[in-house]
């Protein structure tokens, strides 16, 4: 009988891991940003949710936003935690993601609101700080308390048909002739107070209305996603509210994705995954290490291939 290929590379792998086990065990790590999940959110808008409003147009869940921020970040490589409302440690992040955060009490609210005070970047998408933690939907402006943070109130929102987007931020978007920045599914009609204005909807009924916005707040910067957008739209609000908060974004990108640690001898551990079936070329930035699974060594601005849907480990010395 012919051996099995893939059963044999697996076991080749699994006993290169076995080997390298105490180099890549009880990996310690410290990210700058965090997205901020919240159960009660994710419930509400099952009960209240974004509704289909089209044909074949099954809408979205609490769960799609959250996908659609952690898959953007994910594919820049910002490595993030997650937090939830009980969190007492949000000062320690530079910025902070919240998806969708439609039922909230007042006291997470607040301390949000204090962290962006505080010196922080916050990030806020559409159907957040609606509800309280009961569903009550405030009947004061919107976003309930969060409306001088962010500096913008909205009163009318709807769903979006042939509607695009335009404004400073579209113009630094990968998006060509044929790619439109459009906002899909859901949209808030955001009325600026202080907040500039980095997107706006291209339509004729809501062209007087803000899309996206960036506002100071105390010492800290407060960005609004008031619609679902493209995927290139997305990135360049993203990298507006990284660079905001100082947080440095990777030249590596989507298909090649790099993790780091400390380990337990506290030398520094670099993942390079390979997530496409063509080989990637990498040039390697960081303290000169050994390549784990080879034994090469490796110094910063050398260049490394790795193979498709494989990865290489360097560990720094």
């Amino acid at each position: 009988m012919q051996e099995n290929a893939p059963y044999r590379e697996a076991c080749i792998i699994g006993n290169e891991f076995s080997r390298l086990g105490s180099h890549l065990v009880n990996l310690k790590k410290k990210n700058d940003v965090a997205i901020l999940v919240s159960n009660e959110a994710l419930t509400a808008l099952k009960w209240f949710g974004i509704e289909a409003t089209a044909a074949g147009d099954h809408g979205i869940g609490y769960n799609d936003v959250v996908r659609w921020l952690y898959d953007t970040l994910f594919k820049m490589n910002i490595e993030c935690d997650f937090v939830w409302p009980e969190s007492d440690n949000l000062d320690q992040y530079k910025a902070i993601f919240v998806p969708a955060l439609y039922a909230a009490p007042d006291e997470l609210l607040e301390k949000l609101k204090q962290y962006t005070a505080n010196g922080g970047t916050l990030v806020a998408t559409f159907k957040t700080a609606f509800a309280n933690e009961n569903v009550k939907v405030s009947h004061e402006m919107q976003p309930h308390i969060l409306s001088n943070c962010f500096g913008i109130s909205y009163q009318q929102f709807t769903f979006p048909k042939n509607t695009g987007l335009s404004g400073s931020i579209i113009n630094e978007t990968a998006n060509g002739a044929d790619e439109k920045a459009e906002t899909k599914v859901f949209m808030e009609l955001l009325m600026p107070q202080e907040a500039e204005v980095l997107a706006s909807y291209d339509h004729y009924n809501w062209k007087e209305y803000a899309a996206i916005t960036k506002n100071h707040y105390g010492k800290g910067t407060a960005i609004y996603i008031g619609c679902m957008t493209d995927d290139n739209t997305l990135k360049a609000v993203l990298t507006e509210a990284l660079n905001s908060a100082e947080v440095e974004i990777p030249e590596y990108s989507w298909p090649v994705i790099v993790r780091k640690g400390t380990n337990d001898l506290g030398k520094c551990v670099r993942y390079i995954l390979n997530y496409s079936a063509e080989e990637q070329k990498v040039v390697y930035h960081g303290a000169d290490g050994t390549e784990l699974f080879s034994e090469e060594s490796v110094q910063d601005g050398d260049s490394i291939a790795v193979l498709p849907w494989n990865l290489k480990i360097v560990e720094e010395a």
